[in-house]
């Protein structure tokens, strides 16, 4: 990850207005004017956002739930993490 490690907690921005649309997640930053989306275990990563997690806290999460192996599961949440922190959606708790 670029802004952070693996373990360094991040939370997401409290600020966001977030709804359920038929499985994914529809977000509205009222700050930034920006609508998001999020869609498939994505949605469940971010549930777990709600209080501070570690990018290693969420892949044992998302291996306990998902059918998916550890090295795959934490490079895709060091991509996911990485993106919302670049969007403003979570930052370091």
């Amino acid at each position: 990850m670029s802004a952070i490690g693996p373990s360094t907690p991040v939370v997401r921005d409290p600020d966001m207005i977030a709804a359920d649309m038929d499985g994914d997640l529809v977000m509205l930053s009222i700050e930034r004017g920006a609508y998001y989306g999020i869609a498939g275990v994505g949605t469940r990563a971010w549930e777990l956002l709600e209080r501070p997690q570690t990018v290693d806290e969420l892949c044992t999460a998302i291996c306990a739930e998902y059918e998916v192996d550890e090295a795959t599961c934490r490079a895709d949440l060091v991509g996911f993490v990485d993106d919302l922190l670049e969007k403003g959606l979570v930052k370091p708790a």
